[in-house]
């Protein structure tokens, strides 16, 4: 494709543009133009380089020169005094009217609007990684076993003799029925249950003993040292497998001194 005169392009679009520019708010028309909206009801891209620049839609002619003035200034600003006095009398030399300066300013301001949209678009991209770097991530938390070990009356317990496994409902209501509880590690359980005083009697649901359970809980994590029957219940994994390790009647309530009292 064979390139093209810039001179004669620019020819081109300034004898389109003329014809529709006139009476108020040339610069505003122009821009319209330039972005392809002029027969279309919404306006988006005209109006949002408008406000930008404070283009409005019906200003007279001197409102108009008075924007172009502020771009001119800043164009002309850092450029040598010779050469800005060179363009101007070229500009007057030449009898250039004002609509020549309405469609060169309108694409400047097109063009200055367009590319302040790169700008921000790589600004927000150079922020971005930094918001994704702080944003919080997800820990895992491998599962800990906890030993709940209850103490309760001989009728309750009854109802659990040569039971391997409970549902949660059923560790529900053992924690709502017992006298003194405690949830803690499976190394400390080991422990104190070494000052207990077991029997080997049998449990009965008329015997007067009271009896001790114990419940391994595989993922027992948020339940371990909670002090009330409340927070034990509430931290009660759903899905937790809960696996009776220890049934047996109490001798007397020596040992419970680790224990919570209800």
């Amino acid at each position: 494709m064979a390139n093209e005169n810039p001179k004669d392009l620019y020819n081109q679009v300034c004898n389109n543009i003329y014809p529709q520019i006139n009476g108020r708010g040339r610069l505003y028309k122009t821009i319209q133009i330039i972005v392809g909206e002029e027969q279309l009801h919404e306006q988006e891209k005209t109006k949002k380089i408008c406000d930008y620049f404070g283009i409005k839609p019906y200003a007279n002619k001197d409102e108009d020169k008075e924007i172009i003035n502020d771009l001119l200034d800043g164009i002309l600003r850092n450029a040598p005094i010779n050469n800005v006095i060179a363009i101007i009398a070229k500009v007057i030399n030449q009898g250039v009217n004002m609509e020549w300066i309405f469609v060169a300013a309108a694409f400047t301001f097109v063009g200055l609007f367009l590319y302040k949209q790169t700008i921000d678009k790589k600004e927000q991209a150079k922020i971005k990684p930094a918001v994704q770097e702080i944003k919080e991530q997800p820990i895992f938390l491998h599962p800990i076993s906890a030993s709940l070990c209850l103490v309760v009356s001989a009728s309750i317990a009854s109802n659990f003799i040569n039971r391997s496994t409970l549902k949660i409902d059923e560790l529900t209501y053992l924690i709502d029925n017992a006298s003194y509880f405690l949830c803690t590690t499976v190394e400390v359980a080991n422990s104190n249950e070494q000052n207990l005083e077991i029997t080997d009697e049998n449990i009965s649901p008329d015997s007067i003993r009271e009896v001790y359970i114990r419940i391994n809980i595989n993922d027992g994590r948020n339940m371990i040292d909670k002090k009330i029957p409340y927070y034990l219940k509430t931290n009660l994994p759903l899905q937790a497998q809960c696996t009776v390790k220890k049934l047996a009647c109490l001798e007397n309530l020596s040992g419970l001194e680790k224990f919570n009292r209800v």
